[in-house]
């Protein structure tokens, strides 16, 4: 019988039949011999490709010979940069290296930069360091998980670029948290019933005022109990007021109780106050995740640069949320006020602060850059 791409592929992870996939050629012209997939590849076979060879030959894992490992680096990032996005991988079928570049391109990374690939490396692992994204922390990200929903069975998924048309995010590598269904009554793991149903945890309700409403499209991050999730694209489907924690739906199997900090929204922004790249300020973007370590969005931006670029790292100063937006505070010198939940109700543009209202009831006015969505 005929196998899809996509079955051949869990028929490996799952029996081990081999199908003897080109092995990867860094130093090709192609881009699917650089990152070892054919050109029926799924998007999956990609991002897992991308990984293994991008967490191989990344120069901070090379430090012998750091600069032919950053030429390397660059030439698997820009392979995956067009072969992940579904409308560069059409276009590169078709016209090749010259239809996605203008003309530019070739081996060693030419239309990438190192800073561009390291942005697009971090931003697939959910902003976190792979080399030390290791355990520890209290996220407690399987507290309340509402309904059994997760039949049995060993499940392993692949990701692609969270907002990018290849579907999918990064870092949703190795997600084997399928066969976890039928486990209620567990200590430690209250919510986890037995049944197919995806049900709410005890006293969930339709989310306050102050936090994101139901259909809210985020990104987890930070989770370093449960790394696997980090980078994933999920959305809001309820929130737990006895634990003040949102319910996010990753998909029809698996749902998370999450804490507001482990979580980042899509939400539409603008440029302003860029003053290393000028020509940025005014553009409009989509937050698509946050670095907590450098303490910067990834933004997707609607137009791309003159240097054909379409992503961004940004600090929260450098953008401006809509009105409407549900944020956390952080970094204010009035201690009581970090860490509330809340909604900007106005923007000053002209002094750069929002008005927020906080689910302590009160209402302040504080800089850009002392909130996070």
């Amino acid at each position: 019988p005929c196998i899809s791409p996509r079955a051949t592929t869990e028929v490996e992870e799952f029996a081990g039949v081999a199908t003897m996939p080109q092995p990867p050629d860094i130093e090709s012209d192609d881009y699917y011999r650089v990152l070892g997939v054919d050109k029926s590849a799924s998007d999956q076979d990609i991002a897992k490709a991308y990984k293994k060879l991008a967490l191989k030959y990344h120069p901070d894992k090379n430090p012998d010979n750091k600069e032919k490992a950053e030429e390397n680096f660059k030439t698997i990032t820009e392979a995956y940069e067009v072969l992940h996005d579904a409308d560069k991988r059409r276009t590169y079928d078709q016209f090749g290296k010259q239809g996605v570049q203008g003309g530019g391109g070739g081996p060693g990374g030419a239309g990438v930069s190192f800073q561009q690939a390291d942005e697009i490396f971090k931003a697939f692992f959910g902003g976190n360091d792979p080399f030390s994204m290791f355990f520890g922390g209290d996220d407690d990200a399987f507290g309340g998980m509402g309904g059994g929903g997760m039949p049995g069975g060993t499940r392993v998924v692949f990701g692609g670029m969270p907002g990018g048309s290849g579907g999918g995010a990064h870092g949703n590598i190795f997600n084997m948290m399928g066969g976890m269904g039928g486990m209620g009554g567990m200590p430690g793991m209250p919510g986890m019933g037995k049944g197919q149903g995806r049900g709410r945890g005890r006293g969930s309700n339709q989310p306050p005022a102050y936090a994101m409403p139901t259909g809210t499209t985020v990104v987890v991050r930070d989770l370093s109990k449960a790394q696997e999730h980090n980078g994933k694209v999920g959305k809001i489907i309820g929130w737990d007021s006895t634990k003040s924690r949102y319910e996010v739906e990753l998909d029809s199997e698996t749902t998370l109780s999450l804490r507001p900090t482990n979580l980042t929204q899509n939400c539409s922004v603008h440029l302003v106050g860029i003053e290393s790249q000028p020509d940025l300020n005014g553009q409009a973007g989509t937050i698509f995740n946050y670095q907590a370590a450098q303490g910067r969005y990834m933004v997707r931006l609607k137009q791309k640069t003159s240097g054909g670029r379409d992503t961004v790292g940004l600090q929260p100063a450098n953008v401006i949320l809509d009105t409407g937006t549900r944020v956390v505070t952080t970094g204010l010198t009035n201690e009581q006020f970090n860490g509330q939940m809340a909604q900007i109700v106005d923007i000053d543009r002209e002094v750069a602060r929002y008005t927020v209202q906080c689910q302590n009831g009160k209402s302040i006015k504080i800089k850009y850059d002392n909130v996070l969505c």
